[in-house]
């Protein structure tokens, strides 16, 4: 089928086209582009197809570096060109917030991209590949729960693929046959990796010394590891948050300080193992960190204790019931909730609380969107600042920070 595209991509990183007043999302195509494509999955209410051949391609087309491009299915956007790239999120985020009815202009979204959008990740997640009795670690293929080995990946730091034959080399034990997948964190500046297996606890007691033996120069842990952040010292584990670009956090946490002004009482809701909340302790007279995890919350209190933060307090639980007991008047609450975005009863508790100013971190631009409809409602507040920080080159991942403040 040849297929002529529009002008913007989808959430998604595929290309839209119309056929007959279908919609038609179409992977490996570029705006303005026409291919040929194949139909490979068909709902009432639109299509979805991959590009077979490019007829006509975009100006804004490049090679991809990676030779599981493709197949791969952890990146989507390599073959356009980086500054495109940003371009064509900033787009799909100001279609996000138009379709909530939330008003702002496409160009006051501020785009802060990254100078090299490679080697970026410091934390990936492997699968264990067995097959004719060889162990192999990769990715999961394009739109399947099958795993393509790889010997390298362009988005993850040296360190982690470096190790990766290491760890596909322990797997190979009979030992841990249990095993199939295996996540890796780095500390940026050290030869620190942290492990952890899938299913947890699936590992032998040797795994992690067979490991070590084909990578000497690499400090393998398996419980934590310290990680630095803006001069200070964090412990993580494997089952805590940590955002993933160490270059970019310095960027997206610099921005959110921006836009908090934090002065008075803040509260740091989805609040982790505290990197954010270290920082806003600097300017706050008092932090209240709201965190559901268990692991996050002992993490958190810790790292508050290694960094001198005093006047930061951890409150364990969901947003919608620790919030209800922060001492009030609040001047900043700080969101930086998981994909899914706040429970309607978390934006209910928000809107109760009626803090001076909102600083809402996202990962998930239709959830950041749909929040910000609720939070505005009444107008009760108003959007006063959008930024898009790249956190993740050469895939549709979209990460954004914005500002709400309360309408006197």
């Amino acid at each position: 089928m040849q297929l002529t595209v529009g002008e913007e991509l989808a959430h998604g990183g595929a290309a839209v086209a119309r056929v007959d007043g279908r919609v038609v999302f179409v992977e490996g195509a570029l705006p303005g582009e026409t291919v040929e494509a194949e139909v490979t999955h068909r709902r009432k209410d639109f299509w979805r197809a991959e590009t077979r051949e490019v007829l006509e391609p975009s100006p804004e087309r490049v090679t991809p570096p990676c030779p599981y491009y493709g197949p791969c299915g952890g990146c989507q956007l390599q073959h356009l060109d980086y500054s495109r790239q940003l371009a064509q999120k900033r787009q799909v985020l100001h279609h996000q917030l138009t379709r909530a009815h939330v008003e702002w202009p496409l160009e006051g979204i501020q785009v802060l991209g990254m100078e090299d959008p490679w080697r970026y990740r410091l934390r990936g997640e492997f699968h264990v590949l067995r097959r004719a009795g060889q162990v192999s670690l990769g990715f999961y293929r394009k739109h399947t729960y099958q795993t393509l080995p790889i010997d390298d990946c362009l988005i993850h730091a040296d360190v982690i693929v470096r190790s990766l034959p290491a760890f596909a080399a322990a797997a190979a034990d009979a030992a841990a046959e249990r095993i199939t997948a295996i996540q890796l964190t780095w500390a940026p500046g050290t030869g620190d990796l942290l492990w952890a297996p899938y299913p947890p606890g699936s590992a032998d007691p040797g795994f992690g010394r067979r490991a070590a033996a084909a990578v000497p120069d690499l400090n393998l842990n398996d419980d934590s590891i310290g990680m630095d952040d803006a001069g200070r010292h964090f412990r993580l584990r494997p089952e805590a948050f940590v955002q993933v670009n160490a270059r970019q956090r310095e960027v997206l946490y610099g921005r959110a300080l921006d836009y908090a002004e934090p002065a008075g009482s803040v509260v740091d809701a989805y609040a982790g193992i505290g990197m954010l909340s270290a920082r806003l302790a600097e300017r706050a007279e008092r932090v209240a960190c709201l965190e559901e995890s268990p692991y996050a919350v002992r993490l958190g209190e810790l790292n508050m204790q290694l960094n001198g933060c005093l006047n930061v307090r951890y409150r364990r639980g969901r947003v919608e019931d620790t919030l209800p007991s922060v001492e009030l008047p609040l001047d900043v609450l700080v969101l930086d909730p998981p994909r899914a975005g706040c429970a309607g009863a978390a934006v209910d508790a928000i809107r109760a609380a009626s803090p001076d100013r909102i600083v809402y971190v996202s990962c998930e631009p239709s959830t950041l969107a749909r929040d910000l409809e609720r939070l505005c409602e009444t107008n009760r507040y108003k959007l006063t600042g959008v930024t898009l920080v790249d956190m993740f080159p050469q895939t549709y991942h979209i990460e954004s920070v914005v500002r709400l403040e309360r309408v006197a």
